[in-house]
């Protein structure tokens, strides 16, 4: 036991997740870096569980971002911060010209973050749809094209950004815009079951359609599970900020979008990370955290896998986990037909090839 708690207070995560503090800890109990080597190593790691921003804030806020040589990089993440909220508020503001029906779901986090990108769901006919793509391309959005665009989803940038850059990575300027919650083309939420929770945010005199914050957390979970694999730390702050603005009303509304859309396992598995990284790094499970525990119960394989690694970060889902979650979801006959769909288009062979290749990617890589 000795061991292990040694290597708990060397963890470079325990370390980050000290420094940055948590909405259920007073922040004069926040911890600084030694010194400006460690500093920005533990930039690196936060850069790496896409909290960058969030690390460098709490630095700024203790006037110590210039002691560690990080001003620079703060500038740079607030300005991608500021280019992002921008990119939702051009895209908002034409959908909302158009009376679309839609919602920015993923990239408003409850804390300073930049997301790969802003998503969004279109809830309206399929012909409305259509008439969406039509109108981002009048509008001088350049369209993605490629192997791996499916019926679900198509992609844009913002060509105020200039041309995008190439490749597989996501940047500020870029919009997904879905048909459908599917990874490939398995349905993993009913967009359906989310229409009831969307409501309005103003951002810079923009009124844009957002989910509720229950909807919107229950969302940023099940992605990160099932087509990303990965527990970042963006979802372990996502989970905390989100929490720490419920009372015992909103808690049993969040319980009930996770039981209403049959992912009941997978933020079980996602809860029982948050708790045992809160635990190590402050000592304590938050009182709402446990709540949610008691109402859908907990997860001690997926919590062993953690401990197993030490607390390595961003954590991969183990497949017993990826499979239980998937399980689960046959419950619903949408995603039992998507399901369908996926193995009928993986008959086609550069298809079937180019899914494979993602999933052993997804497996190998680090982050995302």
């Amino acid at each position: 036991m000795r061991d292990r708690k040694e290597g708990v207070s060397m963890n470079i995560t325990m370390n980050l997740l000290r420094r940055i503090g948590s909405p259920f800890v007073p922040e004069q109990k926040q911890t600084l870096p030694e010194n400006k080597r460690e500093a920005q190593e533990l930039y690196a790691h936060a850069t790496k569980n896409k909290i960058g921003l969030l690390y460098l804030e709490s630095l700024k806020n203790q006037e110590k971002i210039e002691e560690f040589g990080l001003e620079s990089e703060y500038r740079e993440e607030s300005e991608k911060h500021e280019q992002q909220v921008i990119t939702a508020i051009r895209v908002a503001k034409l959908l909302n010209s158009f009376d679309v029906n839609y919602v920015v779901f993923k990239s408003f986090m409850p804390y300073s973050a930049v997301p790969n990108d802003v998503d969004i769901v279109h809830l309206g006919s399929e012909e409305g749809y259509k008439k969406v793509e039509e109108m981002m391309v009048q509008a001088g959005y350049i369209q993605f094209f490629g192997i791996g665009k499916t019926e679900s989803q198509v992609m844009f940038h913002d060509s105020r950004g200039g041309d995008h850059l190439g490749g597989h990575e996501k940047d500020i300027y870029d919009i997904d815009i879905y048909r459908m919650i599917a990874a490939s083309h398995i349905i993993y939420l009913d967009k359906k079951k989310f229409v009831k929770y969307v409501t309005e945010m103003t951002v810079s005199d923009v009124q844009v359609k957002v989910l509720e914050p229950e909807a919107e957390l229950v969302a940023i979970i099940t992605h990160s599970i099932i087509p990303e694999q990965l527990c970042t730390l963006s979802v372990y702050y996502a989970m905390l900020h989100y929490l720490a603005k419920m009372n015992h009303k909103y808690v049993d509304k969040f319980v009930h979008i996770v039981e209403e859309n049959d992912v009941i396992f997978l933020t079980r598995a996602h809860c029982s990370l948050v708790a045992e990284l809160h635990q190590a790094a402050h000592g304590f499970v938050p009182e709402k955290l446990n709540e949610v525990l008691i109402k859908l119960g907990g997860e001690v394989q997926e919590k062993r896998y953690l401990i197993e690694t030490n607390f390595k970060m961003p954590h991969l889902y183990s497949r017993y986990t990826i499979i239980r979650a998937l399980l689960e979801k046959t419950k619903e006959k949408t995603f039992r037909k998507s399901v369908i769909r996926q193995g009928l288009s993986m008959l086609n062979p550069m298809f079937a090839n180019w899914v494979i290749s993602e999933v052993i990617r997804r497996r190998r890589r680090e982050t995302y």
